[in-house]
């Protein structure tokens, strides 16, 4: 039975692990193309993703490798520090990984309110549709949103009039036929169809077209000897390791990565029962393997919710798929690299472009909107500040909306005035300090003067001593009055316990 068991196990896990392989080697070429870089820095993060952190994962089932989310942040990087300083970046990532992981502080990456998650999501989504929309049409994108939008335009008018066969037609009908296929194939009612990869079928067929009709078009460019593009980090470069803007960078990247690491694997853990995560050892393993693919020039790495999605719904079991997609992957660099450059540089940036174009998911902005105005506007904030400045500053300042936001709630006086017939009821509820005192004299100052009033502390959190003065101060002063005034200083006491009540106030 046990055998039996293990050669089950066994067949789901080599099945499963096919399908990654072939949803991985896609991507991991157009991530490394959208960030400027050869492919062989996205492929290496793959192999490492898949057989380091899949050995060493906190989630047997998440898979892990170079992810879109990182383009903007990696493309600012090269451009400010250089390509060598960006592997040294990532080999400090992966050490601040570990570290954070060794001191159990991994369950803080997921302390990030959903409207900046979703904020980012959509605003990496949008940068990166538009820049690889250009990339697609076999055009250069520009260096910020403003210049790709006024771009745009004139892109798609060279790839549409006049249709005279340029380069860029060629690039735009490879382009819109890969985005095609994978729409109709992820439409497909057959399930048995929808095992296949839709980037995968789309990629070969774009391939294949551009083969029959030699298209004149940009296309991977791959060595003979794939390892012969190896780079290790230059020893020279660990000088540079206490540098303030390395390390600010590496910071960068870390809360990045490591939020969107175990965000996916909380997904993972929704997802499927047999998915329980460590979230520090899946930090640690996350640092391993960014270490290590800082030091052979590979991609920062992260947990990525579509190759993991795929791994399950292919019935993976352990996380010998995740290892086993790693090899394969090796396997095909090693003996199969010219294969790759028969593949179009333009249905790569339609997969990304399509990857973008998913990223931004209106049914979530949606439902922030239902459930809190606030919430949305934090969206929103999140979203323009990433397409306006960058990824870092756009996530800063939503933090800033947010925090602003749960500042302004909390400073917000909650006293609500009720009659009951007989009396005043003033209710106190929440925490009201000094900075709410004007508010706090305007609601009691206006209290009728006909009827007994009763200050009920029911739901009082804290109250500082500058309010809680006003207070006594106001009690005293109705004392002259023809009505009867309560104040519940009982309860008020308990939210200052270390204040004392009972010479601050003498019945």
């Amino acid at each position: 039975m046990m055998n039996l068991l293990s050669a089950v196990t066994l067949k789901k896990d080599f099945f499963a692990s096919i399908i990654v392989f072939l949803i991985a080697m896609p991507l991991a070429i157009g991530i490394s193309i959208a960030c400027g870089l050869p492919i062989y820095s996205g492929l290496i993060a793959a192999v490492i993703g898949g057989i380091v952190v899949g050995a060493f994962s906190g989630n047997s089932l998440q898979v892990s490798g170079p992810a879109a989310g990182l383009i903007l942040i990696i493309v600012d990087i090269i451009a400010n520090q250089g390509i060598d300083k960006l592997f040294l970046i990532i080999f400090v990532v992966g050490l601040m990984q570990i570290v954070f992981g060794l001191f159990s502080l991994g369950k803080w990456f997921r302390a990030i309110s959903p409207a900046i998650i979703q904020g980012m999501l959509a605003g990496i989504g949008i940068s990166i549709f538009l820049s690889q929309f250009h990339i697609m049409l076999d055009s250069k994108p520009q260096n910020s949103f403003l210049a790709n939008i006024m771009d745009l335009f004139t892109v798609i008018y060279n790839s549409v009039l006049p249709f005279d066969g340029s380069q860029h037609h060629h690039a735009a009908f490879i382009g819109i036929l890969t985005i095609g296929i994978i729409i109709l194939w992820n439409n497909i009612p057959n399930k048995k169809f929808k095992l296949i990869p839709a980037a995968l079928v789309a990629v070969v067929a774009a391939s294949i077209m551009a083969a029959y009709w030699h298209v004149d078009i940009t296309y991977i460019t791959l060595g003979h000897n794939f390892w012969s593009d190896v780079k290790l980090m230059n020893i020279s470069d660990f000088k540079y390791i206490f540098d303030a803007k390395i390390l600010f960078s590496a910071l960068i990247i870390t809360f990045i990565a490591s939020a969107e690491t175990l965000l996916t694997s909380n997904a993972i853990d929704k997802m499927c029962e047999r998915s329980k995560t460590d979230y520090n050892k899946e930090i640690i393993a996350q640092g391993i393997g960014n270490s290590l693919s800082g030091l052979v020039g590979g991609l920062p790495l992260t947990g990525v919710i579509v190759r993991s999605a795929a791994n399950i719904n292919a019935e993976a079991q352990t996380r010998l798929s995740t290892i086993l997609h790693g090899f394969w992957i090796v396997l095909f660099v090693s003996f199969f690299p010219q294969i790759l450059n028969c593949i179009p540089q333009a249905a790569l940036a339609a997969i990304l472009v399509y990857t973008g174009f998913k990223l931004v998911d209106i049914g979530a902005a949606k439902n922030l909107y239902q459930l809190s105005k606030g919430e949305f506007i934090i969206y929103m904030i999140t979203l323009v500040a990433i397409l306006f400045t960058n990824l870092f500053e756009g996530i800063l300042i939503g933090f800033g909306a947010a925090l602003a936001k749960s500042v302004f709630k909390m400073l917000k006086v909650n006293i609500h005035v009720e009659d009951d017939g007989e009396k005043t009821i003033v209710k106190l509820s929440g925490n009201i300090i000094f900075l709410q005192l004007p508010q706090l004299i305007e609601v009691f100052e206006n209290l009728p003067e006909d009827k007994d009033i009763y200050v009920c502390a029911d739901r009082l959190h804290f109250i500082d001593h500058a309010c809680a003065d006003f207070i006594k101060d106001w009690q005293d002063a109705q004392g002259i009055k023809d009505y009867n005034v309560e104040v519940d200083w009982a309860k008020i006491s308990r939210t200052y316990p270390n204040f004392k009540w009972k010479e601050f106030h003498k019945d």
